[in-house]
């Protein structure tokens, strides 16, 4: 299991060129070769600039500074970071999205997911089998099952609930009568782990109330923040260097510009505000930016709201350090947490909360 006491457990990550000094290998132990390698399966495009693989990538580094092997098993797509050990399975034809979301290309992807986590965990004689989200839940389930006789631990990572993430991205409403079959695979997911870890009380409760999961198989792993965070900036200076006007208030929202996030919800916020306030300006970090950047443009909003896109995380605590307050839109339906808002708590920026209802 994972040890929260060790501070990397959750969002955020480590890129590859990070410029914090509190998360070297310093603290890292070697690797113990007595204790066979956990396997954890990421059924993404590992790593892009999102929550759930920054969550990830802590985890890995929390396991590794305990001096556990670790190797990550996981699509094609994705950048590889330093000194951590990734199998990837082939790179398919025409599949390129990194945000999150459906794509009809998922599929496919699990199952030469399948057979890559099958493999390794067969030749390298895994005990423990961390999978995240419900894919890979049920993916580690299936490679336990074709390996029934060495009795292996499954760990199942989740983040919220699959089909509520589903209707907040809108994928059933042109198709809504499949809502109830994929609710009903996600109970059935749900019972397949020995140890089900959640990242939030919203999603504990979920699985025990509408899953049915005995509360002593659900274990809370909260999201928590690299000390960098909380280093003193001089908040001028950072300004300068990014390039952002003084004399403003800065707002600040860091994370997906999807509706399934919350971005239409931040884009009517924000022009209500701007109709409102002339001393403020919107930083909104994220991406994909397009369909945000169309509707800024055609309110007349484009001198008063500045979109980076995609930023590294190596420097969202340089970005963070320019505002003076942020925002997250985020619906509760899918039962998420909020890992955007402990990096804004660390940056000591007031967080706004209102009704989205």
């Amino acid at each position: 299991m994972i040890d929260d006491s060790s501070g990397l457990t959750s969002k955020p990550g480590i890129p590859t060129k990070m410029k914090q000094a509190d998360l070297t290998d310093k603290s890292r132990r070697h690797p113990d070769e007595k204790q066979p390698p956990v396997v954890h399966i990421g059924p993404t495009p590992f790593f892009s600039n999102r929550g759930c693989h920054i969550r990830i990538l802590n985890e890995v580094e929390g396991l590794r500074k305990q001096g556990r092997k670790v190797i990550i098993c996981t699509y094609g797509l994705g950048r590889d970071e330093s000194g951590l050990d990734i199998r990837r399975i082939w790179k398919i034809p025409g599949y390129s999205k990194t945000e999150a979301g459906f794509s009809m290309f998922k599929p496919l992807a699990d199952i030469l997911l399948f057979f890559l986590v099958l493999k390794v965990v067969f030749r390298e004689k895994i005990a423990i089998i961390h999978g995240h989200l419900h894919e890979g839940g049920l993916i580690g389930w299936c490679v336990k099952l074709a390996l029934f006789w060495r009795r292996i631990y499954l760990v199942m990572d989740v983040q919220g609930s699959l089909s509520g993430e589903l209707r907040a991205y809108g994928t059933f409403k042109k198709l809504p009568f499949l809502l109830p079959g994929f609710y009903f695979i996600e109970r059935l997911v749900s019972m397949m782990p020995d140890r089900i870890i959640c990242s939030s009380q919203a999603s504990a409760h979920f699985m025990a109330e509408s899953c049915s999961v005995p509360s002593r198989k659900i274990e809370l792993v909260k999201d928590v923040v690299p000390t960098l965070f909380f280093s003193p900036v001089d908040k001028g200076l950072q300004r300068e260097s990014l390039r952002i006007p003084k004399g403003k208030n800065i707002v600040i929202y860091t994370g997906s510009l999807l509706p399934g996030k919350g971005a239409d919800l931040l884009l009517e916020g924000l022009r209500l505000v701007l109709e409102r306030r002339d001393d403020c300006l919107f930083v909104l970090i994220g991406y994909p930016k397009e369909l945000i950047e169309e509707k800024v443009i055609r309110y007349g909003l484009q001198d008063r709201v500045i979109m980076p896109g995609e930023v590294p995380y190596s420097d969202l605590a340089d970005w963070l350090a320019t505002a003076d307050l942020a925002i997250d839109p985020k619906p509760s339906g899918s039962g998420e947490a909020s890992g955007k808002i402990l990096h804004y708590m660390a940056r000591g920026l007031p967080v706004v909360c209102f009704a989205s209802e």
